[in-house]
């Protein structure tokens, strides 16, 4: 007796309404044409979901279909299967019962991924299906750069003539593992990359949402060829170890293409390399969303369309201080306005605005730039970081005599910057007639989406926070972790901001040489909300939790006095 035949891909997806007749006779003849799979087809094309393709593959091959989120993986088994084979067929292993070895993938009739894996393993393979979005998250999740890096140095010994700092070929250990590295740190969006010689090992450690994690330990004896690699890319001197070096280079990985500062510092056990990773296409943020509240976005606003004044940014290094002066530099260009910056370095490209970048080593310092750019005819000044008496007198000058002035300071608070220009050496009279307005801010790490959990808080982080008890706590959560934020708990980073303008009241107060403590007085008395009260006000609707805004900012800072 015959056997009745299986039902087609096509056949299933028409049946389901998943696709039209006229879909799936266009994507047959591309299939001719193109020798592709037709479920393969109708996906890039965008006339199917991935999961729909998985249900369908799933009844027509009678294979079980598997969602990977939120499995938790053993990493012995994961790792039983290389990552770059995992990677080259789109497969991950699951679990392991004697010699069989559950996998999921994406193409389960890859025969040759099936035979790879078979060979690499010596096990017996069970398929399952999942989409390939979530195998190549679960690669992403469950391959660390700890693994990426131990299978770069594989076997290789101290003694290899590959890793001496010549070996710069591509198919270099060397080169392999600095790839892997700069790779791994832009794909998970770090800000910085550190490499750090110590005693034994060579440490690395990725800047992720303002934290510093331990990502890989590499032997020891790879940190010269490591760190003469980078400065080969970077332009820098590599015979020089004795000094501090500057340089950059770009390279694209993980779709991104990604500008890279690198700096060097000697160090006990040999030279220190910091490298800052920037989106070199661009920066799309905008003031709608770095965090600010509604009133606090009118206020800014206001400000940014005044025609002279200047408008200071302080907080800590780190603290996204950058960040909002190019949101507000986006929220005022037009072709109207003549925008000049000085900065060092340029982070990002702005079309419309005239950016000049600080050369030190050329003698194209801050106050230089600023003394020329005053006869470039400019509407607004953006001045990177008020950092010397110089510049702060010229930009102080500048927004007297009819520029808007936009730069950033290192300041605990925004009360604090009035006191920082004086301490420079600016005449306290200046100061209160050019001063318009002050933000100061701090980044906080956002809760996970995906695991964050409602919590009832202590009266202990109440305490710390300010609240009493008949305070309504609203939604506290706290960090879980999961495979999407990679076991940390959050994911991203939001702005904590507390501003003011420069009332005749509070001018009066600079003029006179009162001390930050007395301008925060002042402010508190006409209602200013400050960075620890904005800060509460995030932690109870769940934007990120207690204990991330007592790190970020301290109960204390309050009755801090400014140190220079």
């Amino acid at each position: 007796m015959a056997q009745t035949p299986h039902p087609r891909i096509g056949d299933l997806l028409l049946a389901r309404g998943l696709v039209t007749t006229e879909q799936l006779r266009e994507a047959t003849e591309q299939q001719k044409l193109s020798g592709r799979r037709l479920g393969d087809i109708l996906v890039a094309s965008g006339k199917i979901a991935p999961a729909d393709l998985v249900d369908v593959l799933s009844e027509r091959l009678g294979i079980p279909k598997i969602t990977i989120r939120g499995f938790v993986a053993d990493p012995e088994i994961v790792n039983i299967i290389p990552l770059p084979v995992a990677k080259k067929h789109r497969l991950i292993a699951l679990f392991r019962i004697n010699d069989r070895l559950t996998v999921a993938m994406a193409d389960p009739l890859d025969m040759v991924a099936i035979d790879e894996v078979r060979f690499k393993t010596g096990l017996m393979v069970n398929r399952v299906i999942a989409t390939p979005e979530d195998i190549e998250a679960a690669i992403a999740q469950f391959y660390t750069v700890a693994d990426n890096v131990e299978r770069v140095i594989g076997d290789i010994s101290a003694s290899a003539p590959a890793l001496s700092a010549a070996a710069t070929g591509e198919d270099a250990p060397v080169v392999r593992l600095v790839d892997v590295l700069l790779s791994e740190a832009i794909k998970q969006k770090a800000s910085d990359l550190h490499i750090e010689p110590d005693a034994n090992v060579l440490r690395v450690r990725f800047r992720v949402d303002g934290v510093l994690r331990e990502e890989a330990l590499p032997p020891a004896h790879m940190h010269a060829a490591v760190v003469a690699r980078i400065k080969v890319m970077a332009g820098m001197d590599v015979s020089e170890k004795r000094l501090p070096q500057d340089g950059r280079f770009s390279m694209e990985a993980a779709g991104r293409s990604a500008d890279l500062r690198v700096s060097t510092l000697p160090v006990v056990h040999g030279e220190k390399v910091v490298i800052r990773i920037l989106n070199r296409l661009g920066w799309d943020m905008s003031l709608d969303n770095i965090g600010m509240t509604a009133p606090q976005l009118e206020f800014i606003r206001s400000e940014l369309h005044s025609t002279e004044g200047m408008i200071l940014i302080s907080g800590p290094t780190g603290s996204g201080k950058t960040s909002t002066l190019y949101a507000a530099l986006r929220e005022i260009v037009t072709p109207e306005k003549n925008i000049v910056t000085v900065e060092d370095p340029v982070e990002y490209a702005f079309p419309l605005v005239n950016q000049v970048q600080v050369n030190e080593k050329a003698g194209l310092t801050f106050p230089i730039c600023l003394r020329a750019l005053m006869r470039q005819n400019p509407d607004i000044i953006m001045v990177g970081e008020v950092r010397d008496v110089t510049t702060a007198q010229i930009a102080v000058r500048a927004a007297m005599t009819g520029h808007l002035v936009l730069s950033t300071i290192h300041t605990i608070d925004a009360a604090a910057a009035a006191n920082r220009l004086t301490d420079m050496g600016t005449e306290r009279f200046l100061v209160a007639t050019a001063l318009r307005a002050v933000v100061a801010q701090r980044l906080a790490r956002r809760l996970c989406r995906d695991c964050s959990v409602p919590i009832e808080p202590s009266h202990s982080i109440r305490d710390q926070l300010g609240f009493d008890a008949l305070t309504d706590v609203g939604t506290w959560k706290r960090a879980v972790g999961c495979r999407h934020c990679r076991g940390t708990g959050y994911a991203g980073q939001v702005g904590v901001y507390e501003m003011f303008g420069v009332t005749d009241s509070l001018r009066a107060l600079i003029a006179e040489g009162h001390n930050a403590a007395r301008l925060r007085d002042h402010l508190r008395e006409t209602g200013f909300s400050n960075l620890i009260q904005q800060g509460r006000a995030l932690v109870t609707s769940g934007v990120t939790t207690a204990e991330e805004i007592l790190r970020v900012i301290p109960r204390q800072a309050e009755a801090w006095e400014l140190v220079t």
